[in-house]
């Protein structure tokens, strides 16, 4: 086992990448295009990361950082799913590295706080003996599982009707769909921001990207996760315009959807309705068996389909808690 400073998680990116890939359940949260983007804006010079090799091949990965007196897993917010890694048959070491980083980062705190949790996640089951710790419900993800050529067979009959309707009427109108090429992303992401400011603030409301440190890690990530063939923004034309964009990113068998925006003079032609349908089409077309629409719990999600994933947030409060695996 070893130990990654700060400032040397870049030294390990393309072994990172290639367990990333080859975890069957890993998600676009565990990616170093989305953390390492993170890391830069969130926890510059002070995100730590442990480390089991096995026969010369990174087998897991635990990323963590210091923050209000806590030891957080990288990517701790924006992030809907927790950044750790285990290839099969090392789950058994996940004690060993949550002591590592507990023992070893340069920073104090007074309690480990591991949130956004799946339930198969080696550090849920860890057992915790002579120091106080809970396991509590997070924010549940809602997903969608794909079935049938356009990934719809779940899909409620008179969503899939609204959808198709929705692409017909804008179809009548002139505009198109079409996914974002890899050159392309770092401009819509300019896009993106616009068309999601616009949304909100015809409510009334602040949208996510009202927050000026969000909107840092997006430009950042989202050229690195069309560089890693994650990215899958899926963009609505009218006469050279972009009137509607959605960001969604690839996982290992699920396809994210992460944001999205469009300019309420469209509302009418539901293009959200459209943007979705072709997502989910999309992710069908490639492959995955799910569609997440991560945390939150607007009606829409269950509208086509979607039913409520558990996440659990795991605390652990020292001093020296002795850890192992259940």
């Amino acid at each position: 086992m070893t130990l990654t400073a700060p400032g040397e998680l870049q030294l390990i990116r393309s072994e990172w990448e290639k367990l990333w890939r080859d975890v069957p359940q890993a998600s676009p949260f565990q990616s170093p295009a989305w953390v390492l983007s993170w890391v830069q804006v969130y926890a510059p010079d002070r995100c730590w990361a442990a480390a089991l090799w096995r026969d010369g091949q990174l087998a897991a990965f635990v990323p963590a950082f210091v923050w209000n007196g806590a030891l957080l897993l990288a990517g701790t917010g924006p992030s809907d799913h927790a950044s750790a890694l285990f290839a099969s048959e090392t789950e058994g070491a996940a004690s060993d590295l949550l002591r590592m980083l507990a023992n070893s980062v340069a920073e104090q705190f007074d309690r480990i706080d591991l949130q956004q949790l799946a339930t198969s996640s080696p550090l849920l089951q860890i057992r915790v003996e002579n120091s106080v710790g809970a396991s509590d419900p997070a924010d549940p993800c809602l997903v969608l599982t794909l079935g049938g050529e356009d990934g719809m067979a779940n899909v409620p009959k008179k969503m899939r009707s609204n959808w198709r309707y929705a692409v017909r009427r804008l179809e009548r109108e002139g505009a198109r769909i079409d996914l974002v090429p890899e050159e392309e992303a770092a401009a819509a992401v300019s896009e993106l921001e616009r068309l999601h400011s616009m949304r909100w603030e015809a409510e009334g409301k602040l949208g996510v990207l009202a927050d000026e440190l969000a909107v840092r890690h997006l430009r950042l990530a989202v050229p690195e996760l069309a560089r890693a063939g994650i990215l899958r923004m899926h963009r609505l034309h009218h006469e050279g315009e972009a009137i509607a964009i959605l960001l969604a990113m690839r996982g290992a068998r699920s396809t994210c959807y992460y944001l999205s925006g469009f300019e309420p003079k469209w509302a009418r032609l539901s293009p959200g309705t459209a943007l979705v349908g072709s997502a989910i089409s999309q992710a069908a077309s490639e492959g995955c068996t799910e569609f997440d629409f991560l945390r939150g719990q607007e009606d829409y999600k269950f509208g086509w389909g979607a039913s409520e994933r558990p996440r659990f947030r795991r605390v652990i409060i020292p001093p020296a808690p002795v850890l192992r695996v259940c």
